[in-house]
């Protein structure tokens, strides 16, 4: 891909930031003798996005369509497992160790392809913040960098 294209992509995200945690969702590569893929990761985030969304606001989720911002970007290659690079909005009337915990039990016990490694962080600064977006909308280990962007499971983009 062109770093024009790239470079748009960049600015397109950048334009709908938000503040939330830096995650990094790790993901089984094979389950049951399934192998997984790109949709079916997608799949698996959506199912992730969802029990996510009602644990935080319950019924209103469905209800009223309340829900968390977040951005999804998947990432795989040769020798990479599959894995997702995300900012999740950190809801106020959760504490951070609580919510961090949430988000492990939820993708490591919840769904089928979640994988037990798992990184968050809450940014400590401008920097930090910059610095994890700058690192997730690396091309590197991204097959195709405009399928890398999860827009069916992103909710900072206003798209809906």
């Amino acid at each position: 891909m062109s770093d024009v294209v790239r470079e748009s992509y960049r600015k397109w995200i950048e334009d709908h930031h938000f503040d939330g945690l830096s995650v990094t969702l790790t993901s089984k590569q094979i389950v049951d003798g399934v192998r997984l893929d790109s949709i079916i990761l997608q799949r698996n985030i959506r199912y992730f996005k969802n029990i996510l969304n009602r644990k935080v606001f319950g019924n209103s989720y469905q209800r009223y369509g309340n829900e968390l911002k977040m951005l999804f970007i998947q990432e795989y290659g040769e020798d990479v497992r599959y894995h997702t690079h995300c900012i999740i909005e950190h809801p106020q009337r959760f504490d951070l160790k609580d919510f961090e915990d949430l988000i492990r039990d939820i993708w490591s016990n919840k769904t089928l392809f979640g994988y037990d490694e798992i990184h968050i962080e809450a940014p400590s600064n401008q920097q930090r913040k910059e610095g994890w977006l700058k690192y997730i909308m690396k091309s590197k280990t991204k097959f195709d960098f405009s399928l890398s962007i999860d827009l069916e499971n992103s909710t900072c983009f206003n798209l809906r």
